[in-house]
């Protein structure tokens, strides 16, 4: 797909220094075409220079420490667009972080997005893994293979040599360079590199030796890429207690075992070893919120267990889970109003408050809560990141209050934020729509869903929306 009107936007938003804006058209653009290096690249460029003009926050490293867990989740089902996209939404708050940036490379790596493959983990080398060589060296390897099935031989040979030196004697550098050098280039080469692509990620495992997967298992699992066992699971907790042998009061070491056993759905392990942390840094307020998100997630896993007796029709069942559900929403508003006092400016947290808010002012038919909600919504639509979902979200909030016209002019508002006529913009035109027809504006709202219609006529319903429009506007007639 052709984004490079988009990419243009975004290098103009660049050079006004609209860095928020630029990183968020830059984003479309990486979700449209996700192997476009170029923008991927440019990405990088802007956030890294927003990241040095403004500085990191604490929030933004918290928010990058929660996103490991989150895409490890998402690897662990096979998730590698919704990893990529979740990870770029974290790089923003650090682009520098080593970490989320080998997670990115190998995502794209596993999804045949090789060129954004190869500009990230070209990136963590040329900022030498901010001085970690263990990672640096990992990296490399990713890379080289990744240059391989592109059809880059000599420079994955260059970085195999790399690799050598970095690690002296190693068997693995060692067979790649005489096996690449073996090759020449020719027809065959290129034939063979363009098989490669889907065949990287076992190539890259086949090729490694059993020593090499012992030697390289620890840092896998350190960074949550490779857990995709119960056994890799077990060895990862297995490395986290080490650890605090090694060091007994180093709070973010419980925190890691704490999300390798929730992983493991061990909450009661989890929950000591959150405790711990609190106990050993009770003045980081990160520990508290992580306890926080351990509860929500138990309380989730509650209602998901009761979802085939509800499906079922079981009264008994359905009943529990209103009131669960309930128990989960009043728990979640206590820690976010908890989280919003501790970092009032932080908008990933206003806008989950608002959320909550939504929620239970549908749930509990309590209008008071679109106020609040709406409130929140107000502040985070002038985040880039939030301010689609958040226009939508006011909208909905407005409508449900009956206040119409101001439901219309936050959708208005929202939809000329958008360059593309994606999903978004069809739930944004589908809700200015519904809203129209609610205010009795029969002919403005056919003519919103005939929008949609035109471009996707399997939307939701919109369908059925329009030719019951249409039928009821005949009748008046």
């Amino acid at each position: 797909m052709d984004v490079s009107k988009l990419i243009e936007k975004a290098r103009e938003a660049a050079e006004r220094r609209n860095y928020d804006y630029a990183i968020d058209l830059y984003l479309q653009a990486c979700k449209l075409a996700p192997d476009t290096a170029v923008a991927r690249r440019e990405l990088r460029a802007v956030e890294n220079r927003q990241s040095k003009e403004k500085g990191t926050s604490f929030v933004g490293k918290v928010r990058t420490g929660l996103a490991h867990v989150q895409v490890f989740v998402l690897f662990t089902f096979k998730k590698y667009d919704a990893a990529i996209e979740k990870t770029e939404d974290a790089l923003k708050a650090d682009p520098g972080n080593v970490g989320l940036l080998m997670l990115l490379g190998r995502a794209c790596a596993e999804q045949n997005y090789l060129q954004s493959a190869i500009v990230t983990f070209e990136d963590i080398r040329n900022m030498n893994a901010g001085g970690k060589q263990k990672r640096l060296v990992v990296a490399l390897r990713e890379l080289a293979y990744v240059y391989e099935a592109d059809g880059k031989v000599k420079e994955a040979m260059d970085t195999w040599t790399t690799v050598s030196r970095y690690a002296p004697g190693d068997r693995d550098s060692t067979l790649k360079l005489r096996d690449l050098s073996a090759k020449t280039m020719t027809a065959q080469i290129e034939t063979s590199a363009a098989k490669a692509p889907g065949e990287r990620g076992a190539l890259a495992r086949s090729t490694q030796t059993e020593e090499q997967k012992t030697a390289a298992g620890r840092m896998q699992r350190e960074t949550a890429i490779d857990i995709k066992t119960k056994e890799d699971l077990v060895s990862a907790i297995e490395d986290a207690r080490k650890d605090i042998q090694g060091r007994p009061d180093d709070p973010r070491l419980y925190a890691k075992l704490g999300d390798f056993l929730k992983q493991d759905n061990n909450y009661i392990d989890a929950k000591k070893a959150l405790e711990t942390a609190c106990e050993k840094d009770p003045n980081n307020y990160t520990w508290v919120m992580r306890m926080h998100d351990l509860e929500i997630w138990k309380m989730i896993q509650g209602l998901r267990a009761l979802e085939p007796k509800v499906k079922a029709g079981d009264a008994t069942a359905k009943a529990q889970y209103q009131k669960d559900r309930l128990a989960l929403l009043d728990y979640r508003l206590k820690s976010f109003i908890e989280r919003e006092k501790k970092y009032p400016t932080a908008s990933n947290i206003k806008y989950e408050l608002g959320i909550v808010y939504d929620e239970l002012a549908r749930v509990k038919n309590d209008k008071s809560c679109f106020d609040e909600a709406i409130k929140r919504f107000q502040t985070t639509f002038q985040d880039p990141k939030y301010r689609v979902d958040s226009g939508l979200r006011m909208g909905k909030g407005f409508q449900a209050k009956g206040q119409y016209d101001l439901a219309l002019k936050r959708f208005d508002d929202t939809l000329k934020t958008l360059e593309l006529k994606d999903d978004r913009w069809k739930n944004l035109m589908y809700a200015k729509g519904d809203t129209l027809q609610m205010a009795g504006k029969r002919e403005d709202a056919k003519r919103a869903f005939l929008e949609i219609y035109e471009i996707d006529v399997s939307f939701r319903d919109v369908s059925k929306r329009v030719e019951d429009l249409g039928q009821a506007t005949s009748t008046e007639q």
